[in-house]
């Protein structure tokens, strides 16, 4: 039996060693963050309880990736590389996630060009290597979205098993950080626009599953959302700020915008299928890529201000 390769699974481990080596590349030389300084610095409690009250009750983000350094450090020690390696895997494996994703709602040219993104943004590789909830946000949302989108539109025969990866990431993604809670609300909801009646009971369960999952983080959401959060120092964002955020994205390049335009008009020109506007999941990546940005810029706005790149 002769092993092949496709030309498509060459592109994505050359797209995939280009990653691995930019979040690698001096690694012993890339110090702690000010924000990765103070995660560290509230480790070490004698008891659970402390932890919550002293290390993520002071702090405006969820409990998951402060009690997750917690207990990485104290296997691991306090090293940078330490703090830093569980996150530069989840930008390694966001590159796997998101080359899939892409070649299964659109084709795998999609899947290779959006991998080739995320493997050498500065943004994206930047972002793997510090261990704040950024990067882990990315990684189980789009596992969340995986497990989400194989349950409702390609089960095959273990439609539980996607059900109940979907439910997992879901919680992770609300015990990582506010706008992944955000994230795996608003892919419930999209869920109700395409399940069928005769799932729909179930997916209902996963829904109740996801919330029964975070009720014992609600006394710190609560708390967090009580309090003035980050606008003691984070300025509201001006009105420009979804225009100068896509700017950051593209490294504020014309060269980067350039190819980015040659993109989409090559992606026009020469689709040969349904025709992406026909696709579903091409409105579902829309509303889910400018609503959590207009939800942040309107609520840093007008009620406490929490959004920056």
């Amino acid at each position: 039996m002769k092993f092949r390769i496709s030309s498509n699974h060459l592109l994505l481990i050359f797209i995939l060693l280009a990653g691995i080596l930019l979040r690698i590349w001096h690694l012993m030389e890339i110090p702690l963050t000010h924000d990765e300084f103070s995660v560290v610095f509230r480790t070490g409690y004698d008891s659970f309880e402390d932890l919550i009250k002293q290390g993520v009750m002071v702090d405006v983000h969820p409990a998951g990736v402060q009690v997750f350094v917690n207990y990485w450090v104290a296997l691991f020690g306090e090293s940078a590389i330490a703090v830093k390696i569980p996150f530069i895997l989840f930008g390694i494996f966001s590159i796997l996630m998101v080359y899939k994703l892409g070649e299964e709602w659109f084709n795998p040219s999609v899947g290779l060009i959006v991998a080739l993104f995320i493997a050498c943004l500065e943004y994206t590789v930047m972002y793997s290597q510090i261990a704040r909830p950024y990067m882990s946000g990315m990684f189980f949302s789009l596992l969340m979205v995986f497990g989400w989108q194989r349950y409702l539109f390609s089960p095959g025969k273990t439609p539980i098993a996607w059900l109940i990866m979907y439910v997992l990431a879901s919680a992770i993604c609300a015990y990582n950080h506010y706008f992944s809670l955000l994230l795996a609300a608003m892919v419930g909801v999209t869920g109700l626009f395409f399940i069928t009646r005769r799932r729909l009971i179930t997916y209902s369960v996963a829904g109740v599953a996801i919330f029964g999952l975070y009720i014992p983080h609600l006394s710190i959401f609560f708390h967090q959302f009580s309090e003035k959060g980050v606008e003691g120092w984070l300025a509201k964002p001006d009105n420009d700020f979804i225009i100068d955020y896509i700017g950051y994205i593209f490294h504020f390049s014309p060269l980067v915008y350039a190819l980015v335009a040659i993109i989409i008009v090559a992606g026009i020109m020469f689709n040969k299928g349904h025709g992406l506007l026909k696709s579903k999941f091409f409105y579902v990546s829309l509303a889910w890529f400018s609503l959590p940005i207009l939800v942040g810029f309107f609520y840093s706005r007008y009620v406490n201000a929490v959004l920056q790149y």
